[in-house]
């Protein structure tokens, strides 16, 4: 199994240099509030400029749900956003993204493939496909954040939660593959252990 991380420490430990961010369908650039933009938004705008800030290099990728948002963009110093093309260039509920992450997967396998990085940090169990991808054929180590998880959302909210159940199996496999897990909080650990 991973190992348990709690801080960005991990990097520190590794040779990085250039970190490839995955946030399949939370943009760092997002206002908080609107439609799907919440914590892991925030989460990945704060991480990734701290990171830039300690002398890393950022690249985010997210899906692109805009048709006239550039491909890639300088966003901060040392931070890029990549907006990939996957499924169609609107709004989609994150519940409804499945069907489209092996396109997301296929079109961050070509970049990365380009531009040599260090390490895959994945933000939610989306990212976290793109992420096994990436590991299984580029070799990449990669971290995950869960931000959630499917089945604590499922006691939770019951019929509510419309997530896929294929979710359940999909975030067993991350936590066995993933390199390190980063765990939010106690409770956070607690339930990706239970």
């Amino acid at each position: 199994m991973a190992a348990w991380c709690i801080t960005t420490r991990y990097f520190a430990q590794m040779a990085v240099k250039r970190i490839m961010m995955v946030s399949d369908h939370a943009s760092p650039i997002q206002n908080p509030g609107a439609v799907d933009c919440g914590g892991q938004n925030v989460y990945v705008n704060h991480l990734s400029r701290e990171l830039a800030e300690l002398g890393y290099t950022v690249d985010i990728f997210t899906r692109k749900e805009c048709a006239d948002a550039p491909s890639i963009m300088e966003w901060k110093p040392g931070v890029r956003i990549f907006n990939v093309p996957a499924g169609p260039d609107r709004y989609v509920r994150k519940e409804e993204l499945l069907p489209y992450m092996e396109e997301f997967s296929e079109r961050c396998l070509d970049q990365a493939a380009c531009e040599g990085y260090d390490l895959v940090h994945a933000n939610f169990w989306m990212s976290g496909l793109t992420a096994l991808r990436l590991k299984e054929e580029l070799g990449l180590p990669f971290v995950i954040t869960f931000h959630a998880l499917g089945r604590v959302r499922r006691l939770h909210q019951a019929g509510a939660d419309q997530f896929p159940d294929d979710r359940f199996a999909i975030e067993e496999r991350i936590m066995q593959e993933a390199d390190c897990i980063l765990a939010e909080c106690p409770q956070d650990r607690e339930d990706m252990i239970t």
